[in-house]
């Protein structure tokens, strides 16, 4: 009976030891596991929310398929199936191609009959619309001859003024007795050519 409780306490005792051993081991592994359990808690935490980013993308993307959907069917409620749509384009292409056809054969038509060698006759003539603009540019150069032959006359008759009032006064300075009685707006007494009057 002693062995059996001496038995009973070796193993009680080992597992006592066993016991330590693992409370230490998991004290000792705890940290990582709470580290460990903090950083899953954290990715789960990001894969929820990235879960709800792709949830909200989904219903845009279910929108816009919706929406496109919508613009379909509208489409093919006014215009028909893509395959009339494109029925129709060739229709009207061929019916444009056909036109452009037979005026390409009447523009052929046209230049064959140009012959080889064409005379030009030029024929002048005073186009009735651009009379007014004649007459206007005659009169406008009648008026500027006639201004510049006045201020020519008038010029020539400055020069000459001068030419007279220095012969004067050339002949006043040789011969002043014979000025003296002369009547002259070049006289130095213009009193005397005004009692005249």
């Amino acid at each position: 009976m002693n062995t059996e409780l001496e038995n009973i306490q070796q193993q009680v005792s080992a597992l006592q030891e066993n016991t330590d051993l693992i409370t230490q081991d998991i004290v000792r592994i705890m940290p990582t596991i709470v580290s460990l359990l903090s950083e899953n808690e954290k990715k789960m935490q990001e894969f929820h929310e990235m879960r709800a980013k792709d949830q909200e993308l989904l219903q845009q993307i279910k929108q816009f398929i919706k929406r496109e959907n919508d613009v379909l069917s509208k489409i093919i409620n006014d215009y028909g199936t893509l395959q009339d749509v494109a029925n129709e384009i060739s229709t009207i292409t061929r019916q444009e191609l056909a036109v452009l056809t037979i005026k390409e054969k009447d523009i052929v038509s046209k230049i064959a009959e140009i012959p080889d060698q064409v005379i030009v006759k030029h024929h002048y003539g005073i186009d009735l619309k651009s009379t007014p603009l004649i007459i206007v540019m005659i009169a406008l150069s009648t008026i500027i001859s006639l201004g510049l032959g006045v201020l020519y006359e008038k010029n020539k008759q400055l020069d000459d003024r001068k030419s007279y009032e220095m012969r004067y006064r050339m002949i006043e300075l040789e011969l002043p007795h014979v000025t003296s009685h002369i009547d002259s707006t070049h006289s130095l007494n213009p009193k005397k050519f005004h009692n005249v009057w």
